[in-house]
């Protein structure tokens, strides 16, 4: 979606005066807007992939079909549980792998008996996204879902596709089911995972029936694509808008300012990295709480959401260090960033924020109102001390649906944000300072961002 902003020519208030061109603010911006369903996926932020199929019976990150269906069988599966990591990582949505490379469904389908219905767990009557959807509406965890495009089992190669025509047109019907399945009888999807792109047609279904849904590399508007690594880093500037034509599986990568899409980047990234399974040892491997805080600064503190893996074991049940770990994590970060000393919000170019005394700073958020599109292109933050000295704390250039700037620790008494370039009026969601006196990991610091000695 676009939206033509006329701006109009801005008058410089007495403190500082603009530096962008008067072209830029004479000229007609044509701006891509979010999605309502878009502006509050960027407001969750931090979202939990778990990822659980055969490969577990098997040590290895693609299922490989050896395991017998009798003994596929998460007998301590409990959803509670899950939805109780995505709350304790200070998550708001979970992505559930339901069918990975392999062609194994984690539901009751009609569409093949490779899947729970042959699983002696609840003799074959039981259904891992059933249960998934009524814990996370309990909790107010929004559910998505990884239905991979792929399926060994029924021929189908990357992306769904299939060798002959005859068989694509076969393979076709039993994705679209299996799609219309999880659309049509396990309320509301709040994100759809199409790993990898989808030749398969099935922009009709979601139009249908879920019109306003997320949609990861899927090929249609309204979706979120892919950071470009498994690492959990994102770039900055990482804008929200890319160039695309219908039809594209949306690419990865640090988009275009000047995008005709608006299609976020999300970072994906394994608590087991680089495995996205569980196997015999892998609690060993977990990432550390330093390795995790790491990559918040580097993801959600770069305006990109956070989709980060947890890996049940072949049981079911997501291992003790794990959710010993999630807990970790998510308790630093509302540690860290619950709190602010000081918010605002306006609108305009200029920005004050009073702190009513002098204080230390050694982190500032700032947030745009991005159901008008990103708008911000350059700007800076200066503190002011007690002598009246004004110093420059931070600088960027994209400032979009969130950026946790850490800076070394400065006592100010106030804060001014100027935006220094813009394509159309700006509103200033929030403008906070906090002093979170913690280790920061040296990535986090943004160039340019420290004030001079």
């Amino acid at each position: 979606m676009v939206i033509t902003v006329r701006t109009t020519r801005f008058i410089a208030a007495s403190f500082c005066s603009l530096a962008f061109a008067s072209a830029a603010a004479d000229s007609t911006a044509v701006l891509s807007l979010p999605t309502p369903q878009q502006v509050a996926w960027h407001e969750v932020g931090v979202g939990l992939f778990f990822h659980w199929a055969p490969n577990v019976y098997q040590g290895s990150e693609g299922d490989n079909l050896s395991t017998p269906r009798d003994k596929i069988n998460p007998d301590r599966f409990d959803a509670g549980q899950w939805v109780q990591a995505v709350k304790a990582a200070n998550a708001g949505y979970m992505i559930f792998v339901a069918k990975h490379v392999g062609g194994y469904c984690a539901w009751q389908t009609k569409t093949t008996d490779y899947s729970l219905k042959t699983s002696p767990w609840k003799q074959g009557q039981g259904d891992m996204l059933a249960e998934l959807a009524k814990a996370c509406e309990a909790k107010d965890v929004r559910l998505g879902v990884y239905l991979c495009p792929r399926d060994d089992t029924h021929g189908a190669g990357d992306g769904g596709r299939v060798r002959s025509p005859e068989k694509q047109a076969a393979y076709n019907e039993i994705y679209r089911q299996q799609l219309t399945e999880i659309l049509t009888q396990y309320g509301p999807m709040f994100e759809m995972w199409f790993d990898g792109g989808n030749i398969v047609p099935i922009n009709d279904l979601i139009d249908r029936l879920s019109p306003g849904i997320i949609s990861f590399q899927g090929p249609r508007t309204g979706g979120s694509r892919w950071v470009g690594t498994e690492h959990g880093f994102a770039p900055y500037p990482c804008w929200n808008t890319i160039d695309w034509k219908p039809g594209q599986t949306p690419k990865e990568g640090a988009g275009s300012p000047t995008g005709n899409t608006w299609c976020p980047a999300e970072c994906d990234v394994s608590i087991l990295r680089p495995a996205w399974f569980w196997s015999k040892g892998s609690d060993s491997h977990v990432l550390s709480l330093d390795h995790l805080v790491e990559i918040y600064y580097l993801s959600v503190g770069r305006g990109v959401n956070l989709l980060l893996n947890a890996t049940p074991d072949s049981h079911g049940e997501v291992p003790a260090a794990q959710m010993k770990r999630l807990q970790q994590f998510g308790d630093e970060i509302r540690e860290r960033f619950a709190k602010p000393l000081c918010t605002t919000q306006g609108e305009g170019n200029h920005l004050s924020l009073e702190l009513g005394g002098e204080k230390t700073i050694d982190h500032i958020v700032l947030r745009e109102d991005i159901r008008g599109g990103e708008r911000v292109r350059k700007f800076v933050v200066e503190g002011r001390r007690a002598s009246g000295d004004w110093l420059a704390l931070a600088r960027g250039t994209q400032i979009g649906s969130r950026q946790i700037i850490p800076i070394p620790a400065t006592a100010v008494i106030g804060l001014r944000l100027t935006v220094e370039e813009r394509v159309a009026p700006v509103t200033i969601r929030e403008l906070s300072v906090l002093y979170v006196n913690r280790p920061v990991p040296k990535l986090a610091y943004r160039e340019g961002g420290r004030p001079a000695k």
